[in-house]
């Protein structure tokens, strides 16, 4: 069964974890400290119910119900080990644990929504989101039309490789705004 590491369980990671269990089966690793807040449930994938639990747990019984492994794992990536993924998705909402996922995760596919833009990166050897950006973290309110776009096109590059092997879109730079999608090569 194929493995994937999803760190990040907030807006991208529960849509994309959404997407993605509904094709398994597949084998989650879902990382990330917190809980859920009455303020995430505007834009992820969480009900009120979910309130003060911890999003990979809630997250993980989800794609369990789907048919597929899931594992919690409360803590921030850059203190965990020991996991053996095929693929592994940067949804978090910091540049330096997106950094750590693609140096020690081949393949990474990083998604990040801001306000007004989307963003898509599947790295390569040769290209990186730590090539492009070193530092920061989300500000402002994301739209949660742009978050499911973004991580549909996320679940959609995943799923390509984990079915088909396919690294087409490696090294590519998927910008989304509304009105628009482009894409650069990165090669």
């Amino acid at each position: 069964m194929k493995r994937v590491l999803i760190v990040g369980a907030g807006a991208l990671g529960s849509w994309t974890a959404e997407i993605l269990s509904r094709k398994g089966p597949f084998s989650f690793y879902i990382v990330d400290p917190d809980r859920v807040e009455e303020s995430n449930l505007d834009r992820q994938l969480f009900y009120p119910q979910d309130v003060g639990k911890y999003k990979a747990e809630v997250l993980a019984q989800r794609i369990t119900l789907m048919g597929n492994d899931a594992q919690a794992i409360i803590s921030r990536i850059e203190d965990v080990e020991g996991i053996s993924a095929d693929i592994a998705l940067a949804l978090t909402d910091n540049i330096p644990s997106r950094i750590f996922v693609e140096e020690r995760y081949f393949p990474t596919i990083h998604g990040m929504v801001r306000p007004e833009v989307g963003m898509v990166l599947m790295t390569t050897n040769e290209v990186k989101l730590s090539n492009l950006m070193t530092e920061g973290k989300h500000t402002g309110a994301q739209d949660v039309s742009m978050v499911v776009s973004v991580a549909s096109l996320v679940a959609r590059l995943a799923l390509d490789y984990l079915i088909r092997g396919d690294t087409s879109n490696a090294g590519k730079l998927f910008l989304l705004s509304r009105y628009s999608l482009e894409v650069l090569d990165l090669e």
